[in-house]
């Protein structure tokens, strides 16, 4: 398995916008390879079907020593994308593999005051059953 430091998962539809965008500007400088969660099928909770693609996704996340999230804010909540990732992860029994990784969020929108602290509380909670260090979080600027 070839190791990177800092994965981004752009977990917008968009691949190179806003998020995407915020993602760049706040690893400006440091080497990372970004994963655009809308180019994967993963399928929610207890559907099994032949062409979910959770596994390498998974497997590009393993890869990584900090996982870099980035979600817009659609509905005063992260995106459906991220949400069905954490889902899974916390589901999937290699799970623990992810302990000891460093996790942040980045929280992106017109407005995203209402939907900072829940969504990064979220991630804290997510970071602390997976025994990883969540490093800090950043809204829009």
């Amino acid at each position: 398995m070839i190791k990177i430091e800092i994965i981004f998962v752009n977990a917008s539809q968009n691949k190179s916008g806003n998020t995407s965008r915020m993602g760049e500007k706040y690893l400006q400088g440091k080497a990372y390879e970004q994963m655009n969660l809308v180019d994967y099928k993963i399928y929610q909770l207890n559907q099994n079907y032949s062409d979910d693609q959770f596994e390498q996704a998974f497997s590009q996340l393993n890869k990584a020593d900090w996982i870099v999230l980035g979600t817009p804010v659609y509905w005063h909540d992260m995106s459906a994308y991220l949400k069905t990732l954490l889902e899974r992860l916390s589901q999937d029994s290699h799970f623990d593999d992810l302990s000891g990784k460093r996790i942040s969020v980045l929280i992106q929108g017109s407005d995203p005051s209402d939907t900072i602290k829940p969504v990064t509380n979220i991630i804290k909670r997510f970071a602390n059953s997976a025994r990883m260090e969540f490093v800090d979080a950043m809204e829009d600027f």
